[in-house]
């Protein structure tokens, strides 16, 4: 995910965080019967909980680490796959912090250290906890993504820490000066403490190894294999595919109710890799970048969703029809979604790449 200065306009309101439930015998219970909304337990064992993210157990040696909305400094999601002889982690957050909860939680679930971390694609709260597994883990992405990482950290990072304090100061007091109800306030409170706190650092820890194209990693208990999607919603996207178990982690060309960021990708070329997923009859479960785990259900609702702001931005042909389109509502289908702010910016990026694409013809 990106984001800009623009975020600032958003009208957020106070949502307090509840206080961490404790495994009294009363937690405990509850944990048995709603086990995904509690960091996952590993047999008997007690695991480290987290306040950033919450881990549910997908299948056997398979764990999807989701992201707390309420102030959670993961921002994204990410995974755990345990094949045997190897423990492998997809993505790795956005903050040192989550990062360093999630291998040590990888490690108690699997009883072994992270070996690999996976990038699916360059943005900063995917990579920025690479740096928790170094030395000891190597780091791999596609070949594009490494180069993407190495050109745009150092500037990202300069950029934030000129202007992220700021911002998170000025949502601090929106959200103290606010009378509505904004349930997204949290999650941006949280996304601009982990960009101030990740961008002290100057280090960038890039992928150690990269790929092309697609790339199997066998253990001794099961495989997986990378695909590498291009131009869809970055110009490079890694999926980790679980062939025997049916799992997908999607990384960035999944969310689950959640506005999309597309302005680093081609909202065409996106849909193409969805309907390539949807249709393998091999996978049923999918983990996204953002919200929960998903059946094939997600990705048609966002394949519907691509095609409805493109749609909707081709429609408008006339100055006067782009600049009533740039003020209207979020549509019904889709006003529960999070980050709401990016369909107006999506909007308007289709808009100036159509404008673009006629003054080249």
């Amino acid at each position: 995910m990106r984001t800009y200065s623009s975020l600032l306009i958003f009208k957020f309101s106070f949502l307090s965080l509840g206080k961490l439930m404790h495994l009294s015998a009363v937690s405990y219970l509850f944990i048995l019967a709603f086990p995904s909304t509690i960091s996952a337990q590993f047999g008997r064992k007690k695991v480290q909980t987290s306040e950033n993210f919450t881990v549910e157990k997908i299948a056997p040696g398979v764990w999807a680490a989701i992201n707390n909305n309420n102030y959670g400094k993961a921002i994204s999601n990410a995974g755990i796959i345990d094949i045997g002889n190897k423990t492998i982690v997809f993505d790795a957050f956005m903050t040192p912090e989550a990062a360093w909860e999630l291998k040590n939680i990888a490690k108690q679930l699997t009883g072994k250290p992270v070996t690999l971390v996976i990038n699916s694609h360059f943005h900063t709260d995917h990579v920025r906890g690479n740096q928790a597994f170094v030395p000891t883990a190597v780091i791999m992405s596609s070949r594009i993504t490494r180069e993407m990482i190495r050109d745009n950290e150092g500037e990202e990072k300069k950029w934030e820490r000129a202007h992220a304090p700021r911002l998170l100061q000025a949502l601090k007091t929106r959200m103290s000066n606010s009378g509505t109800t904004d349930v997204e306030l949290p999650y941006w409170i949280g996304y601009y403490e982990g960009m101030v706190e990740s961008s002290q650092d100057e280090f960038v820890a890039l992928p150690d190894e990269t790929f092309e194209d697609s790339l199997w990693i066998t253990g001794t208990k099961k495989e997986i294999k990378l695909e590498e999607r291009k131009n869809g919603h970055t110009v490079s996207d890694v999926v980790l595919l679980i062939p025997k178990q049916g799992i997908a982690f999607m990384g960035g060309l999944l969310n689950n109710k959640y506005h999309p960021w597309i302005s680093d990708g081609d909202p065409v070329a996106w849909q193409e890799s969805l309907r390539r997923y949807y249709e393998d009859t091999l996978y049923t479960i999918y983990v996204p970048a953002y919200g929960k785990v998903s059946q094939k259900e997600g990705l048609r609702t966002l394949y519907e969703y691509l095609d409805d702001i493109q749609k909707l931005s081709n429609n408008a042909k006339t100055d006067s029809a782009q600049e009533t389109l740039m003020s209207q509502a979020v549509p019904p289908a889709y006003n529960d979604w999070m980050c709401s702010r990016f369909y107006q910016q999506s909007l308007e990026y289709l808009v100036q790449q159509k404008k673009k694409s006629k003054i080249k013809n």
